[in-house]
Formats: structure tokens, C-alpha cells, sequence
């Protein structure tokens, strides 16, 4: 899904997404495994919210996010 190619950064692809994304498909976006997503979840490293026990990001949180986590 992702293209090394692809001039738009990561955030940036996030953010154009129109609805909330699943663990897998943010998994993908950031190239870590679903396990890993699930961790910073668990450990409360990156924003995410629940709907009917379903894990579910925001891509504008999660973009913010993601920026925050460049050093």
C-alpha cells in the first residue's frame, strides 16, 4: 500500500483519509506489524478510540501524532 516513491509523507497520507482507520490499515501505512500497533494502543502511545471493541484511529489525531514522533 505504501510506495517509497510516493512524494507525500506518511502524515500527510494519513490525514487524506476520509474515514477512521483499522489497526491493519494503519499497521500498513506506518510499515509495523498489527502486534506492534496494538502495543502503543495498550501502552497509550498513540491516539485511538473504541467502537464496540473495535480499535479505530482518527487521521487527523493520528497524523498530529506521528509528526510528534519525529526527533
Amino acid at each position: 500500500m505504501t510506495d517509497i516513491d510516493d512524494p507525500i509523507d506518511i502524515p500527510t497520507r494519513i490525514e487524506r483519509q476520509r474515514k477512521a482507520m483499522t489497526v491493519k490499515q494503519l499497521a500498513d501505512l506506518v510499515q509495523l506489524s498489527t502486534k506492534q500497533i496494538y502495543e502503543l494502543v495498550g501502552k497509550g502511545h498513540i491516539p485511538s478510540y473504541r467502537i464496540s471493541g473495535a480499535i479505530r484511529f482518527d487521521p487527523h489525531h493520528t497524523a498530529v501524532w506521528l509528526r510528534s514522533q519525529h526527533s
